[in-house]
């Protein structure tokens, strides 16, 4: 059965690899359809054949991958047609989602349920930029313009496509200024649909509660998270500083926030029905059970009922059931089962990082954990205060430990960094934020309704407690930075493989293997820490790469032994910046761990905006820009002043108006590179004016391969001055996704057309790579554009 099972799974998430659902779903059909056939034709003939074994091994791999597909295709049919992308549309519905308040706007889920564009009933997100507050069950009629889910697509970035495919989400857009934006009256909706309300209304009125009584505490919105796991609030500095002691899970509900309550509400259960005798009546164990179980589904539904959340009830509940039933399951069947039930709930769970962990991490503390709590207690009977001690500490310490490890793999594939102060950090945080943070957040809720005085100061008291913890991670990340947070590359498959072993060889008990064998199987990751290089090894070579930050610029220019960041990016709000988000996850995926020097053009949001979050992860050698104030923490060299350098071969040099603008744009840096016979050029926001002056100066000197559009494609750039000189084999479009300034502007496409340029828009391709290979200057390269989306399609994308 769990050969079984694990063969079914493994079918699902092999669907996530397809690019064509329509052609696969059809395909898988016919294919079950003949394998269950010949099972049925073959049956009397050949009932031990190995035939006969591998069609039923196959058929749970084929409905699997068939049921993924069937469920990929309903999602794909829910889709903003194309057609009706940035039109604008009448539609009426209500508000589904908890609301999530930025500096400017208001983003909150909306079900459609009436639109003359026959697009409904469909759940979409929206931005609200008026001064209405948005509220959890109120009825609209709203004019607005979608879009289809559209996210950056770079190596190592977090796939925001996939993550709205699996929360159903149709379109995001905006509400349009219109006369026609009305509330409406409260209508009768469906069942579902009320359950949905009523709940999301409970949610934020609790979250208005908590965050009246916390007041202007600056750590309310961890507050907020642990109770209704709305992370909304939680600042991009936070994020980091939790990424960096392994302690992301601690402040959102998941697993291990369910475990723990439904864990406490399990043995609070057993003792208050020993002492009211409630087993006269029932098995003490199973009313325990059925408590524990509804404990984990309020505090699920309090989080939202998100995807981590329903996992987490499932596991509990699997893992629940032999006591319902007065059987013994193995834990291994209990696991395969759960994986089963989120798998078949949401096939596209696989591509989350949260799945494997939680997974691979209840595995690992079920398989090598030691002794249950009923073994642990026989152990310490009879021996010494100290004897006693060293157990439970040991049996404390050591769950944490064989965390760390089991998740070692999971860990580098999805963030390419590795935390050895995690387990430091947990020991101290995970008792204080489950066994006292937590608690005292609930009785202050329910206190609220009573005495606000005391609910205060309960909500004051669990702050405090959090404001020393996060005082405590700060320290020790800072102490440990250097030395103790382990940045990684992608590894291949081989190294992939040799970390897998190595973790098994540390879980496994000292006497089943030799752990020096651990020694050879860790030397392949040796050449991949920060400590040895993060850049090529291979002498003249240049690699090239535009990375998709929507509306804005940064680009990825790496020699044989350097790296140079030009641009960084936008900061979009407090809590999302570009640079720390999309930049550093797609410069650690590339192997990068520092920069050597950093090009800001100009000081505008959409090139500078995200220095400030590269600065907080990546170390900089060096910065340059168009003036010295560029970011307020940092004096930066101006770029008119920087001679022409070469690294490895490549020759860098900055391009000079001669001039000082008045226009912020005009005054961007210009760099240009030239590599074995190639040349790119990067002109940050040029417009006609510069663009003239450097056609006076430079004249031919401009002739490059690959040219980064100046301005994102603006009508006031791109003149044909420029491109007469220039002449691009290639023209790279860094611009947002139905941005609304227009870009790039069809008539500079059509001009780039003229001169047969080939046109790439960041939005379309993803991140876009040229790799000029090895050479000498004299000996001219093969160049070709590498696009990501290409080479990583998916049928949600």
């Amino acid at each position: 059965m769990r050969c079984a099972i694990l063969i079914f799974c493994a079918g699902i998430v092999s669907g996530t690899f397809v690019s064509d659902v329509p052609f696969f779903l059809t395909r898988s059909l016919c294919v079950v359809a003949i394998v269950a056939i010949l099972l049925c034709v073959t049956r009397p003939f050949c009932t031990n054949s190995l035939a006969q074994r591998l069609l039923l091994l196959s058929l749970p791999f084929l409905l699997g991958f068939a049921w993924h597909m069937h469920w990929a295709s309903a999602g794909l049919d829910q889709r903003l047609p194309k057609d009706l992308e940035g039109v604008t549309l009448q539609v009426e519905g209500v508000v589904v989602g908890l609301p999530e308040s930025s500096l400017i706007a208001q983003q909150f889920l909306f079900e459609i349920l009436h639109s003359p564009s026959a697009f409904h009933p469909r759940k979409i997100t929206l931005n609200y930029y008026g001064d209405t507050v948005i509220m959890p069950g109120q009825y609209w009629h709203f004019a607005v313009r979608l879009n289809r889910p559209h996210g950056f697509a770079n190596p190592g970035g977090f796939d925001y496509e996939g993550w709205l495919f699996q929360q159903g989400v149709s379109a995001r857009g905006y509400v349009r200024e219109s006369a026609s934006n009305k509330l409406l009256a409260t209508r009768p909706v469906g069942a579902s649909l009320s359950l949905v309300i009523r709940l999301q209304s409970l949610r934020y009125g609790l979250r208005t509660r908590i965050e009246r009584l916390s007041g202007d505490a600056p750590y309310a919105s961890l507050l907020v998270a642990l109770v209704l796991g709305d992370r909304s609030a939680i600042s991009q500095d936070q994020w980091n500083l939790f990424s960096a002691t392994g302690s992301n899970h601690l402040f959102v509900i998941s697993g291990l926030h369910i475990g723990l309550v439904s864990g406490f509400c399990y043995f609070l259960s057993l003792l208050i029905g020993r002492l009211l005798g409630f087993g006269r009546f029932a098995p003490a164990q199973k009313i325990a059970g059925l408590v524990a179980l509804i404990a984990a589904f309020i505090y699920a539904l309090l989080a939202g009922f998100t995807l981590p959340t329903q996992r987490a009830f499932i596991m509990i509940g699997v893992l629940l059931c032999g006591l319902f039933w007065n059987t013994r399951y193995l834990i291994s069947f209990r696991l395969c089962l759960a994986l089963l039930l989120v798998l078949t709930l949401n096939p596209l769970a696989a591509i989350s990082s949260g799945f494997w962990l939680s997974f691979v991490a209840v595995a690992g503390l079920l398989a090598f954990a030691g002794p249950t709590p009923s073994r642990l207690h026989k152990e310490i009977i009879g021996v010494s205060l100290l004897r006693r001690l060293k157990l439970t500490l040991g049996n404390f310490i050591r769950p944490q430990l064989i965390v760390l490890v089991a998740l070692a793999l999971p860990l580098v594939f999805f963030t390419g960094q590795l935390s050895l102060i995690s387990p430091v950090v947990n020991i101290v945080a995970i008792p204080i934020v489950g066994f006292l943070v937590v608690p005292l957040c609930f009785t202050a809720l329910m206190l609220g309704f009573v005495h606000e005085g005391m609910a205060a100061a309960l909500l004051s008291t669990a702050h405090g407690m959090i404001s020393l913890l996060i005082q405590f991670m700060e320290a020790l990340a800072q102490w440990g930075a250097s030395y103790l947070q382990i940045q990684f590359s992608q590894p291949g498959i081989l190294q992939f493989v040799a970390l897998f072993f190595a973790a098994l060889l540390l879980l496994l008990p000292k006497g089943v293997c030799r752990r020096g064998l651990i020694v050879p199987l860790i030397l392949p990751f040796i050449p991949l820490s920060k400590s040895i290089g993060s850049t090529s090894e291979i002498e003249n070579s240049l690699r090239v790469h535009i990375i998709d930050v929507g509306q804005g610029l940064s680009v990825i220019v790496q020699t044989a032994g350097h790296t140079l960041l030009f641009d960084s990016g936008a900061n979009l709000s407090p809590d999302f910046n570009i640079g720390s988000a999309v930049v550093v996850p797609a410069l650690r995926a590339l192997g990068i761990t520092r920069l050597d020097t950093v090009v800001i053009s100009h000081g505008d949001n959409d090139h500078a905006g995200g220095l400030s979050g590269i600065r907080g992860q990546m170390a900089i050698d060096e910065i340059i820009a168009n003036a010295t104030d560029v970011d307020p923490d940092v004096e930066a060299t101006l770029c008119d002043t920087v001679s022409d350098w070469n690294w490895d071969g490549v020759e860098f040099r900055f391009l000079q108006t001669g001039l000082d603008f008045p226009d912020e744009n005009n005054n961007s840096c210009v760099l240009q590179l030239r590599f074995s016979g190639v040349a790119i050029l990067l002109p940050g926001d040029i417009e006609r004016e510069a663009e003239l002056q450097l056609v006076l100066r430079y004249g031919d000197e401009l002739a490059s391969t690959v040219l980064l559009a100046p301005h994102h494609g603006s009508i006031s750039s791109s003149s044909y001055g420029l491109l007469k000189r220039v002449r691009p084999d290639y023209v790279i479009f860094s611009a947002g996704y139905h941005n609304s300034f227009g870009h790039p502007h069809e008539t500079v496409v059509a001009r780039y057309g003229e001169f047969s340029t080939e046109m790439l828009t960041t939005s379309r391709t993803g991140m876009v790579s040229f790799d000029f290979g090895v050479g000498a200057l004299s000996a001219p390269v093969n160049v070709k554009a590498q696009i990501y989306r290409e080479q990583n399609i998916r049928y949600w994308r």
